[in-house]
């Protein structure tokens, strides 16, 4: 078996890499999980170019930058950018492109929308506070698809506002979920976790 969507995040000198070799080796031998140093990347940053090739070598791996992916997420030492967050809205359309939107009624494109394109986001929105482009750029293909079936539409074709659309049944609307209420109600979630920390593994070491 292979420890694979392992992150570590060193700043030392060769030699203390070169110990973090050995007790990674050593870990291996011990849990009987071998760690695939071909499939891993080692992203150096405030070092000279001399002392990241000495570290490469050392952990036979390969060299990175950022932003890259770790668990399915962005990574980046600097602000993210809409372009990293493409896949995320790529992903939405390709579950879509298999149903035959023109054919359902409008309430079944309601269910949909809350099911499947409300959905994809949540794994990201629980860890990220996505930017205001990601949230419009997903908001306007939900739109689309609710209107008009497809991936785009025009202001001609929506019969009501987004914000009435996204009002609770009670209230008129059709209770589509609002991105950025549900983004930050995830990302409350984690504070809600750091004082009622329970069994969380994750809070407990975040409050030591």
């Amino acid at each position: 078996q292979y420890a694979d969507d392992t992150l570590l995040v060193v700043r030392a000198e060769s030699s203390d890499v070169s110990h973090l070799k050995m007790c990674l080796d050593h870990f291996a031998q011990a849990t009987g999980l071998k760690i695939n140093f071909h499939k891993s990347t080692v992203v150096p940053m405030h070092i000279q170019a001399t002392q990241a090739q000495d570290m490469v070598q050392i952990l036979q791996c390969q060299q990175g930058t950022f932003p890259q992916t770790y668990l399915g997420l962005p990574l980046s030492n600097t602000k993210l950018r809409i372009s990293v967050f493409a896949l995320l809205i790529a992903k939405v359309d390709r579950y879509l492109a298999g149903w035959k939107a023109t054919l359902l009624s409008p309430a079944g494109r309601v269910v949909l929308t809350n099911a499947v394109q409300d959905g994809l986001p949540t794994y990201a929105m629980g860890a990220l506070a996505l930017q205001v482009r990601v949230k419009e750029a997903l908001n306007a293909k939900r739109r689309a698809f609710l209107w008009n079936g497809s991936d785009k539409t025009s202001g001609a074709k929506c019969l009501v506002t987004w914000e009435k659309v996204c009002s609770m049944k009670e209230d008129g609307g059709l209770g589509i979920k609002r991105l950025d209420t549900q983004n930050a109600c995830l990302l409350l979630k984690l504070i809600h976790c750091l004082y009622h920390p329970g069994d969380s593994s994750w809070a407990t070491w975040a409050r030591q």
